[in-house]
């Protein structure tokens, strides 16, 4: 795979006539190689064909080995009802993403199930737990915002498809902001994105504060996605979720480049939680509002849910520890200390493990993307790919 995505890439940046070949979208590798980075201009169904076009081959090698040998060969799964899954997650999705999915499945070879199928690959596989730590202002040292996030899943299967994560860069018509996303080749399931107007929105599980699961409310992964097409400032994020309602109970963070948000984002209302220039989150819902409300609490006495309480200790700890010094790269230093080590990485040889680590800086639009037991942090300027 390396060496056709190598082979690709000299024709891409060395060929004028790429673009024809991929109907006016781009393929690019990372700095050293690990990561491709799909850019994509025009409408959706525009960007799902040039995407299908520039990565048949790898979306064909994924779906082998996630659908057909893991999935169904392992798991055993029948096709049937990851087909008629597939396309119960298609008809979930608004109109523009259902035109990049059908896009995607006229130029991929493997047509419209197969490549709905993979649209939540993340999701047949895995479920999420995650964490991160926010600073700002007198936290770093230009007062730019630094954020790092991990994406932490109970599923060591997940090593064994490291190489397709990959980073998608859609640059539509007509909206104002171009978003890159972060997530395995093929897949269409939010976690972690950012858009080119420095609006950073990660994703952490909230299920174990927030039981309830209310009937008939559109895909929160499907709205937090289409969201930040629209949305360029943090005023505009705010305003977003104290009018929309999720149908999981979720904790964003919403890094801009001058501040953060958390928002724990109930399925019945939203507290924002502020902090003048560091704030952290995990998985369990803290701020002092929910007391009247049906809110499930944890405390260092009770863990629950994957040491929720001293992941997000050891972060504000780590952020206190480091004030005034929080640039990109001690963020990273901060992200790749291990819980027993007073952070806030799943150590290797747990249930849990840390799939993934990001840190963005928002001003710059910049990301440092770490694989877990696959890469090392790994440099992308998304300037050089936002067209919005």
């Amino acid at each position: 795979m390396l060496f056709l995505g190598i082979l690709m890439l000299a024709c891409s940046e060395n060929n004028d006539d790429s673009e024809d070949l991929y109907e006016g979208g781009k393929l690019h590798e990372s700095p050293s190689g690990v990561f491709f980075i799909a850019e994509l201009h025009g409408t959706f169904h525009q960007m799902g064909r040039q995407y299908g076009l520039m990565l048949k081959q790898q979306l064909g090698e994924f779906y082998q080995e996630s659908v057909t040998d893991f999935l169904i060969g392992k798991q055993g799964i029948k096709y049937d009802e990851l087909v008629a899954a597939g396309r119960t997650y298609y008809n979930d999705f608004s109109q523009i993403f259902k035109d990049y999915l059908d896009g995607i499945s006229e130029t991929n070879g493997l047509g419209a199930d197969k490549t709905y199928i993979m649209s939540a690959a993340l999701l047949n596989i895995a479920f999420s737990g995650c964490s991160s730590l926010s600073a700002w202002g007198d936290y770093t040292p230009d007062h730019n915002t630094v954020t790092g996030r991990n994406l932490d899943l109970p599923f060591e299967s997940l090593r064994k498809f490291s190489k397709y994560f990959h980073v998608v860069v859609w640059n539509p018509v007509d909206y104002p902001a171009s978003v890159a996303n972060i997530d395995f080749i093929g897949g269409l399931f939010y976690q972690t994105a950012i858009n080119s107007e420095g609006v950073f929105l990660e994703l952490q599980n909230g299920q174990n504060c927030d039981t309830l699961n209310p009937v008939g409310r559109e895909n929160s992964n499907n709205i937090l996605l289409e969201s930040l097409f629209r949305n360029t400032s943090g005023a505009e994020v705010d305003e977003w979720f104290n009018t929309t309602l999720p149908e999981v109970g979720l904790i964003m963070n919403g890094s801009f480049p001058k501040h953060a948000t958390i928002y724990e984002w109930a399925t019945f209302r939203v507290a924002l939680r502020n902090a003048p220039g560091l704030v952290a989150a995990t998985n369990d819902f803290i701020d002092p509002s929910w007391h009247n409300y049906p809110i499930v609490f944890f405390d260092t006495s009770n863990e629950g849910i994957g040491y929720t309480c001293t992941r997000r200790t050891n972060l504000m700890k780590l952020g206190e520890q480091y004030k005034g010094q929080i640039s990109p790269q001690k963020m990273m230093q901060i992200f790749d200390q291990t819980i027993p080590d007073g952070g806030a990485t799943f150590p290797e040889g747990g249930l849990i493990k840390t799939i993934y680590s990001v840190v963005a800086q928002p001003a710059d639009l910049k990301i440092w993307l770490k694989v877990r037991e696959y890469s090392e942090w790994e440099e992308i300027d998304l300037k050089k790919y936002f067209s919005n």
